[in-house]
């Protein structure tokens, strides 16, 4: 393998080939396409390689003809259709030689002084009628140090050139150098003008840069060179205009410009694939960013949610504590009103007090906080179920927008993955979301916490029920049963017994009742607290993932962005060098 091995460009190099392995991790951490990143894997392998000049155009543009004019020789067939049916590399050799090493390329080696010092790639047409032969064209492309890009003067600068074009300059940056061919068909100086004001005025607007162009006519330079009187070879000579073309391979590719050409060709490439890298990482970016505050908006939805829930519940909470004040108040009333002398056959009866305690101050107060808590439930589970909708809703609208504007590769793919998770799971917990089951579940849960309720051992009762028979058991121990009221016990203490029991009596039943407030109030409310976690922390448990997953993107993106503004900063110093160096350097 022929190689660069001049001591004043071997450290510019080995700087090259470790910017470029960089380059090559940085793509591989951004999912980068692997053809992309194998391209400049093949990139770096052939750096220290002899000048490397791509030849490219449309069939019939005259490649081959170009090539055989150049070396006064017919290296290459020609005609009228695609004949260059392989890739041809060719390479210097003391004897003329050619070895096959695939089906679509085959090395040629020829004694020409030029190729000491430059390596030609001949190609088919950019519009072959065989796909592996451009694939194969476009892999060349990263390698070469400059591209000749040969139209034709009757057909320059045709859309498929124009594609191929685009593909050169947009994907690796490289230095492009037109040939417009059989300028001797032009039949004045201005028409020829008029084709290459063309060619440059479709550069500039397709790629943004004025080219350096040749207009030649290769059939007239190889006639010269192969006629052997003397007046005929000047005066063809001077009609193709091959002079300037020639004097620029054989001077600037030969010469001191070379190596600046050969180590800017690498750093072209790069910056180009950096600038992409970057439109990519930046398109990321805005995806991202754009995630973060969707996920804010979920964030702050579920924080609403909550709220209207915790208003909700305590709202409900209020009402019951009002409930059993208005009754505490009855009771303090009938109490009062019924532990007198004149209701002394009441206090003998006990279950004449039970009911008329029942029915002037329980009243249906068992039966109202029965309703209420089954209505707390039933709008904390609405509340809930609307919060599962509002977020499927939220990410179902996020959805749809990244789907308008995808973002093409790994990170997309990766990303529409985790999203597509969260989706399916968010539908699955909706469609099994079963709010008769709920609702059993938390009025069990509300009954088995409150802990007055469990010392009754009747758990399986409703909270209103259970309520009213502790109220009138609090009545009844307030009063001390029937064997203080007794007659005889009436006519041992006196009358005066009884204005104390009832202030007795009506203290203990305010301090029962106030305990009962206490608990209903402590366990309904914790046990709804506990729900509307449990509720809300499952959707949180559902967006997890894709949560963790943006934040994890966010972070390896800024390590690939830094990575990537390192590394610019690094290849413009390089490029400074190379500019100081290079001029002085020899190969």
């Amino acid at each position: 393998m022929e190689t660069l091995v001049a001591p004043a460009v071997t450290d510019l190099l080995a700087e090259e080939r470790s910017l470029l392995q960089r380059l090559k991790t940085l793509l591989a951490e951004a999912a980068t396409d692997a053809d992309t990143v194998a391209q400049l894997d093949d990139l770096i392998e052939h750096l220290s390689e002899l000048f490397l000049v791509v030849v490219v155009g449309e069939f019939n543009a005259g490649k081959s003809s170009l090539l055989n004019a150049l070396f006064g020789a017919k290296l290459m067939a020609e005609g009228p259709t695609p004949t260059t049916a392989k890739i041809t590399i060719l390479r210097h050799g003391e004897q003329e030689s050619e070895r096959v090493r695939s089906p679509y390329l085959v090395e040629r080696r020829h004694p020409a002084e030029l190729l000491r010092y430059v390596s030609l790639v001949d190609t088919p047409g950019t519009n072959s009628i065989i796909q592996a032969h451009q694939e194969i064209t476009e892999n060349f492309i990263p390698r070469a140090d400059l591209v000749l890009f040969v139209t034709s003067f009757d057909r320059p600068l045709a859309e498929s050139e124009r594609q191929f074009l685009t593909f050169i300059r947009e994907a690796w940056g490289k230095r492009l150098v037109f040939v417009i061919n059989k300028a001797d068909l032009a039949k004045s100086e201005a028409i020829l003008q008029e084709v290459i004001d063309h060619v440059r005025s479709g550069c500039e607007e397709v790629m943004d840069f004025s080219p350096q162009i040749f207009p030649v006519s290769a059939e007239l330079a190889y006639a010269a060179k192969t006629a052997e009187s003397e007046p005929v070879r000047e005066t063809l000579w001077q009609q193709s205009r091959f002079a300037p073309l020639e004097q620029f391979i054989t001077e600037t590719l030969t010469g001191p410009e070379r190596l600046a050409l050969k180590l800017n060709a690498p750093l072209d490439a790069a910056e180009r694939l950096l600038e992409r890298l970057e439109t990519r990482l930046a398109t990321r970016r805005q995806v991202l960013s754009d995630d973060e505050r969707h996920l804010g908006q979920v964030h702050q939805y579920l924080a609403d949610g909550r709220t209207r829930m915790d208003e909700s519940r305590q709202r409900y909470l209020t009402e019951i504590d009002n409930l059993l004040l208005q009754m505490e108040k009855r009771g303090v009333q009938f109490l009062d009103d019924t532990l007198r002398i004149s209701k002394v056959s009441m206090l003998r009866d006990r279950d004449a007090f039970k009911e008329e305690f029942v029915r002037q101050v329980v009243r249906n107060t068992d039966r109202q906080i029965e309703d209420l808590v089954t209505a707390a439930v039933d709008q904390l589970l609405k509340h809930a179920m609307g919060v599962w909708n509002g977020v499927l809703a939220l990410f179902s609208e996020r959805q749809q927008v990244t789907a308008e504007a995808p973002v093409p590769g790994s990170f997309e793919y990766n990303r529409a993955e985790v999203f597509n998770a969260l989706m399916r799971e968010a539908n699955r917990k909706i469609e099994a979301y079963d709010l008769r089951e709920e609702a059993r579940r938390i009025l069990e849960n509300a009954r088995e916490a409150a802990t007055l309720f469990q010392m009754t051992g009747a758990g399986a009762l409703g909270l209103g029920v259970l309520s009213g028979a502790l109220i009138v058991a609090t009545a009844l121990d307030a009063v001390g049963g029937f064997g203080l009221v007794t007659s005889g016990v009436l006519a041992t203490v006196g009358l005066s017994v009884l204005p104390r029991q009832r202030r007795k009596a009506i203290a203990e039943f305010k301090n029962s009742v106030e305990s009962l407030r206490t608990d209903l109030r402590t366990t309904l409310g914790a046990q709804f607290d506990e729900e509307i976690d449990g509720a809300l922390g499952k959707v949180e448990q559902v967006i997890q993932p894709f949560e963790g997953y943006v934040t994890n993107a966010a972070s390896a993106l800024t390590e690939q962005e830094n990575t990537a503004t390192t590394l610019l900063a690094d290849l413009a110093a390089l490029r400074q060098r190379v500019h100081a160096e290079a001029g002085s350097s020899a190969v």
